[in-house]
């Protein structure tokens, strides 16, 4: 997993276990990344808080006052990882393919963080209002309005030409709901087990996106969400999909 990590998520990762020892832990947490990610400079997912309106050096402060320090005397320089950090970082590699990328980045640590949701952070971010789904949407957005250059990590990338499709793509649908209904319909494909995106998917991320009117004018006949998922799901029973 950890090639994949671009050059501020590595960074991130390496800060991450110097949180640890001043705070004098033996361990890796989830608040030890999120603290190292708010102490790097342009990291994408600092922008993105800070552009949903988030003081980043106050939400920095708040963390780290809900820590509880340890007493040992450290010296080592990478820190076994807790569990929930182990299942932080396989969100974050889930959260980078659901969004289509080929790499994991501070955003995708972040996300990872929120998803996990047992941990300081989660809990200080989501006492500001900060939902996961709000994330995903902002991270989209701003990484819709840069050029490829400015995103670390992408240029080295095998796949940049891929990015820059993806940015053609940004440059034309610049709406985020609806980048968050693909998303919505990438994450349908995933539950439903299927290894491609089909009209059916898009339909199921559309029914999820909050205040849809197609979702609205299908309930008005009587179409739900949970119907339309029970007989794809029964579909694909009988197909032996």
């Amino acid at each position: 997993m950890h090639h994949k990590f671009n050059n501020r998520a590595r960074r991130a990762m390496a800060l991450a276990n110097h949180e640890a020892i001043k705070l004098h832990h033996d361990y890796l947490a989830p608040v030890h990344i999120l603290l190292a990610i708010l102490s790097l400079d342009h990291a994408v997912a600092t922008i993105v808080l800070e552009h949903l309106g988030i003081d980043v050096d106050a939400l920095r402060d708040d963390v780290r006052n809900n820590v509880q320090p340890g007493s040992k005397e450290l010296h080592q320089v990478k820190m076994a990882q807790r569990a929930d950090t182990r299942q932080c970082l396989k969100y974050a590699l889930d959260e980078s393919r659901k969004l289509g990328h080929h790499y994991i980045g501070t955003e995708h640590l972040l996300l990872g963080i929120l998803r996990e949701g047992h941990n300081i952070p989660a809990n200080a971010l989501s006492e500001r209002g900060i939902k996961i789904e709000t994330i995903r949407e902002e991270i989209l957005n701003y990484l819709s309005g840069i050029d490829h250059d400015e995103h670390p990590g992408v240029t080295t990338s095998p796949d940049a030409t891929e990015w820059l499709h993806q940015q053609e793509l940004a440059k034309a649908f610049r709406s985020t709901r609806f980048w968050h209904i693909l998303v919505l319909a990438v994450d349908a494909a995933n539950r439903l087990g299927h290894g491609e995106i089909e009209d059916e998917h898009l339909l199921l991320g559309l029914m999820r996106e909050a205040d849809s009117p197609v979702a609205r004018l299908l309930a008005e006949k009587g179409v739900t969400l949970d119907w339309v998922r029970d007989a794809l799901t029964r579909d694909q029973v009988i197909t032996g999909v």
